[in-house]
C-alpha cells in the first residue's frame, strides 16, 4: 500500500454518493456500525470486504462494487468495533470485547473491557483471539465514576513501532444519552501482539469550554501519509442554532500522529434523513486506480413504527476527490 501525501487528503472535493445508506442482503438488525474495509487491491480475492457490528457482533460483508454487499458470515458474539490491519499476506482482525451479557445485572462484569486481535490469510479462518490490552491497565478507562472501557481500536505502523490509538471511558450525552467516547489515547509497541507501551496523557479529550468537542471526542480514523498522519475524527458538540446535541466529520493532520492541527470539517449531521442524529465511526482508504477517497461511516437517526421509536444505524459513504 502506498501512503498519500496530507496535502492530497486534505485538498480533495468530498460528496456524498447516496442520500440513502448502503445495501445488503441479509438485514437482520436494525443497527450495523463501525465500519472497516479493504479495498479489492487489498483483499486475497479482489473483492471488497467490510467488517462491521451489530448488537449481536461483528458481522463480515463482501461486494464486487463497494456498493452492494453481501453478509458473508458473522464473527465473535458480543464484540464492537472491528478493525482489520494487513501486514504482508496477513490481516488482523482488532475488535473491543466487553464481559457483560444481555441484560446482566451484575455490575463487575459489565465494566470489564479489553482489545482482541485474531489474525488470518483469507478472511474466512481466524486464530484463536487474544488479548491485546485490558482497561485495567488504563486509568482513563474510567470517565466520572462511569463504567470501566476502551474501544475503537486503530493500528497503524509508524516508523519501527505499531501504534495503537484507542478510545478510553464512556460518556452520555446529555440530550439523547448516546454512548461516545470522551478520550483518545495510543500506546506504541515492537510487536504486533504487544506488550504496549501506553502513554498515559490523552491526545484528545473533552473540551467544555471549546468549540470542537465540547461535549465528546468520539471515534477516530487515523491516517498514515507520506509526510505524516492524518485523522478524521467524528466530534460531539453544542449546536446553538439547533439547540442540540451534534456531530462534525472534522480532517486533522499531524507531523508525528500526536500533536494535530489543521481542521477542515468534512461533514457535518445533516437536518433530516437516515443520518440526521450523529456520524458515529468511519473508515477511510485512497483508490488508486480511481483517484478516490472512499470513505465509509455509520450514522444514525430515529426511527418510528406506530407508537414505538428506536434508533436506527446504518453505514453510508463519502467519496473525496482531487479539486480542479
Amino acid at each position: 500500500m502506498r501512503f498519500q501525501s496530507l496535502g492530497k487528503l486534505y485538498n480533495a472535493y468530498w460528496y456524498s454518493y447516496s442520500d440513502e445508506p448502503i445495501t445488503y442482503k441479509d438485514r437482520s438488525t436494525p443497527r450495523l456500525c463501525d465500519p472497516s474495509f479493504l479495498l479489492p487491491e487489498d483483499s486475497p480475492d479482489g473483492l471488497w470486504h467490510l467488517f462491521a457490528h451489530t448488537w449481536i457482533g461483528i458481522e463480515h460483508f463482501t461486494s464486487t462494487s463497494g456498493l452492494d454487499w453481501k453478509r458473508e458470515h458473522r464473527l465473535f458474539l458480543r464484540s464492537h468495533s472491528p478493525f482489520v490491519f494487513k501486514e504482508g499476506n496477513t490481516y488482523y482482525l482488532l475488535y473491543e470485547k466487553r464481559d457483560s451479557l444481555p441484560f446482566s445485572k451484575d455490575k463487575d462484569k459489565s465494566e470489564n473491557s479489553r482489545i482482541m486481535i485474531t489474525s488470518s490469510t483469507d478472511l474466512a479462518l481466524w486464530s484463536a483471539p487474544k488479548v491485546l490490552l485490558d482497561s485495567d491497565r488504563i486509568l482513563k478507562a474510567v470517565f466520572r465514576g462511569g463504567v470501566r472501557r476502551i474501544s475503537r481500536p486503530n493500528l497503524i505502523r509508524w516508523g519501527n513501532k505499531y501504534r495503537l490509538y484507542f478510545g478510553a471511558g464512556e460518556t452520555r450525552i446529555y440530550d439523547t444519552r448516546q454512548k461516545a467516547t470522551p478520550y483518545l489515547m495510543y500506546g506504541e509497541a515492537d510487536y504486533i501482539d504487544g506488550p504496549y507501551e501506553i502513554n498515559e496523557e490523552p491526545i484528545f479529550q473533552i473540551e467544555s469550554d471549546g468549540i470542537r468537542r465540547n461535549l465528546a471526542v468520539g471515534s477516530f480514523r487515523i491516517i498514515p501519509c507520506s509526510d505524516g498522519i492524518a485523522a478524521l475524527e467524528c466530534e460531539y458538540s453544542y449546536d446553538r442554532d439547533r439547540d442540540r446535541s451534534t456531530t462534525s466529520l472534522v480532517l486533522l493532520s499531524s507531523s508525528d500522529g500526536i500533536h494535530f492541527s489543521n481542521e477542515k470539517t468534512i461533514e457535518r449531521t445533516p437536518a433530516k434523513g437516515w443520518a440526521n442524529r450523529y456520524i458515529s465511526s468511519v473508515d477511510i482508504h485512497y483508490k488508486e486506480s480511481e483517484d478516490t477517497w472512499y470513505c465509509y461511516y455509520s450514522a444514525n437517526s430515529i426511527q418510528r413504527i406506530a407508537f414505538f421509536s428506536y434508533v436506527y444505524e446504518s453505514i453510508g459513504l463519502l467519496l473525496g476527490k482531487d479539486e480542479i
